[in-house]
């Protein structure tokens, strides 16, 4: 029976890149909560009249190309493993959505509030990047004040050039989000810190990627389908 492979939050990860017929590998050094914070900042949502028609626009590329220009130049942030002095657009790219690479599978929750993960993290001893699924938060159910304040948070939008022409930008819920996480978060499954096991609930709100936070608590305010049947005609 295969081992289970633990994500080790203290120790940088390793992406690897296929370009062309060469791999190239970058290390990446455990992104500080202030940087994830910036790139949440920096997805772009907006909706705007053209014609009769309401247009919307989600941008969260520029944001995670940003993210990595700022690891890059953060001493050891990103480091290429072949000795390039340069990280091409396209690695950056890459990069990126390695980095933002976790999500709830369709499978969902397996139980009232352990959340499943999934997430690609870094290269095994092959350079191959490994698809983490055993991955799973287990969180506390959110409050009353606690949906409000996410609703709230995630309902802001600001309208730029008038409300009948004008762009409505939306700003988005994810630090709201993050800080929810650090008041619920009981217990989490397939992560380890310097290969010790990641327990407590101040241990995890200090060691888990931010990301991974916002992803496993999110699904929590999202409602769970309705158990319904058509009636026969």
């Amino acid at each position: 029976m295969a081992t289970k492979q633990l994500i080790d939050l203290a120790e940088p990860r390793v992406i690897a890149i296929r370009h062309g017929s060469r791999l190239f590998a970058y290390t990446v050094a455990p992104i500080p909560s202030e940087l994830w914070l910036k790139y949440f900042d920096g997805i772009v949502s907006t909706a705007e009249r053209v014609g009769q028609e309401i247009v919307q626009h989600i941008d969260a590329s520029s944001a995670g190309l940003e993210l990595v220009e700022a690891l890059i130049d953060r001493e050891r942030g990103i480091e290429a493993v072949n000795g390039e002095t340069t990280i091409p657009f396209g690695h950056r790219l890459a990069i990126a959505n390695v980095l933002t690479s976790a999500y709830v599978p369709d499978e969902d929750m397996r139980g009232f509030g352990e959340v499943p993960l999934v997430a690609i993290w870094s290269a095994g001893e092959s350079g191959a990047m490994h698809r983490h699924k055993n991955l799973v938060h287990v969180l506390n159910e959110p409050s009353f004040e606690q949906n409000r304040r996410y609703r709230r948070d995630d309902s802001r939008s600001q309208v730029i050039g008038g409300s009948r022409k004008g762009t409505t930008v939306y700003k988005g819920a994810q630090r709201t989000l993050a800080a929810i996480y650090d008041e619920l978060i009981l217990r989490v499954e397939g992560y380890v810190v310097n290969g010790q096991p990641l327990e407590g609930r101040e241990a995890i709100a200090r060691s888990m990627d931010a990301y991974h936070k916002v992803a496993a608590v999110a699904r929590l305010f999202a409602p769970q389908e309705v158990a319904a049947e058509e009636e026969d005609a």
